[in-house]
């Protein structure tokens, strides 16, 4: 991409499903994504299917509590195993011929497959057709693939935010996260391409015209973009703790006293926009369903036990509701972009050379990976 003119992405990157695969593979496959949260498979024997780049995923708790991630689809005919989050014990049983898969992935029982009541055939290796298990790796409560197996190691990868953020919550921070029951979780479904959702968060500049309650206690002159090679996003420096009340959720214990207003919102690349403030964090995993279909599946992290008290419940649901708000208000900004995508009055536009400084970082690191 030419770094001289500051030119978006053309629309056949948001309005085609031939570009949309070839992200898949250039994109999504060769590194580390966030799909999803270990949360969502609490116990040995939880599952929860869901779907990635048009590609049927699940997620498994195994009797020894391990996090696998598999394509869910079972080895002889290609069905779906899994249709809904259930608790399904030790097994996994297709439910077309009944092929059963232990929680490992491994394929232990084939019914009838020699006819009536013949389970095994002579020559028929059950070892080789296990479910293929995608390669995983766990950040606190979210789940990260790697589709082709190619990427480096997981802890590369994560270090630089790790270091970002340590000068903010120390270095305990994240053992102290805690999820609601109550109001820990937003999900959304948006007919819009992945890569909006990403650009509208990495700026600020919207933020008086569709944010106007946010931009009164977060205004837009008080936001300090940064760049690095793997996210990029804003800081604010005027957080307000409580929205300014006397009484606010707890802390973070290692967060100084002196940075209380500081509140950092990076977008991981490629998928993950994170939000770290003194007494919570929130998480979202933007899915790329289809070219113009996301879902946005959102977690919202209080500090520490005492975070999910009673005494805290009308915070939490302040916090829930206040989030909730911020995030739908966004819907027709990325909605309206992705319409204006197939228009032939527009194809990739000019970038506000300060303005869209975050949203132009990811241009580029999405189109060095396109060849664009």
């Amino acid at each position: 991409m030419n770094h001289d003119i500051k030119r978006g992405l053309p629309n056949r990157y948001y309005d085609n499903r031939d570009d949309f695969l070839v992200e898949r593979a250039k994109i999504f496959s060769p590194m580390w994504v966030c799909i999803g949260f270990a949360n969502d498979v609490p116990g040995p024997g939880d599952v929860f299917p869901l779907e990635f780049m048009e590609l049927p995923l699940l997620l498994v708790r195994d009797q020894d509590r391990r996090v696998r991630v598999f394509h869910n689809v079972c080895r002889h005919r290609g069905h779906l195993l899994v249709a809904e989050p259930c608790q399904l014990g030790h097994s996994l049983r297709c439910p077309y011929h009944s092929w059963t898969y232990a929680l490992d992935g491994s394929l232990i029982r084939t019914p009838n497959i020699g006819g009536a009541g013949v389970h095994q055939v002579e020559g028929f290796d059950l070892t080789g057709l296990g479910l293929v298990q995608v390669r995983c790796a766990l950040w606190h409560d979210l789940v990260f693939i790697n589709l082709d197996g190619s990427a480096g190691s997981f802890d590369e990868f994560i270090e630089p935010l790790e270091k970002r953020w340590s000068k903010l919550w120390g270095k305990t921070g994240a053992d102290h996260l805690r999820v609601p029951d109550d109001y820990g979780s937003i999900a959304f479904d948006l007919e819009t391409n992945w890569k909006l959702a990403v650009e509208n968060y990495l700026e600020a500049y919207h933020l008086p015209t569709v944010h106007p309650e946010l931009n009164r206690i977060s205004p837009l002159q008080d936001h300090e973009i940064h760049i690095s090679e793997q996210f990029a996003g804003q800081v604010s420096h005027c957080y307000q703790l409580g929205a300014g009340s006397q009484d606010h959720l707890p802390i973070f214990p290692d967060w100084s006293s002196k940075l209380l207003q500081e509140a950092d919102y990076p977008a991981l690349f490629p998928n993950t926009l994170l939000g770290l403030q003194a007494d919570h964090l929130f998480v979202m995993v933007v899915i790329p369903l289809g070219y113009g279909r996301t879902r946005e599946e959102i977690r919202l992290y209080c500090v520490g036990d005492e975070s999910l008290t009673e005494r805290y419940q009308a915070m939490r649901q302040d916090q829930h509701a206040f989030w909730t708000r911020v995030f739908q208000e966004d819907f027709s900004a990325v909605m309206g972009m992705q319409k204006g995508r197939a228009s032939p009055g527009f194809d990739g536009g000019v970038l506000s050379p300060l303005m869209d400084r975050a949203t132009v970082a990811f241009h580029e690191w999405t189109g060095a990976r396109l060849g664009v």
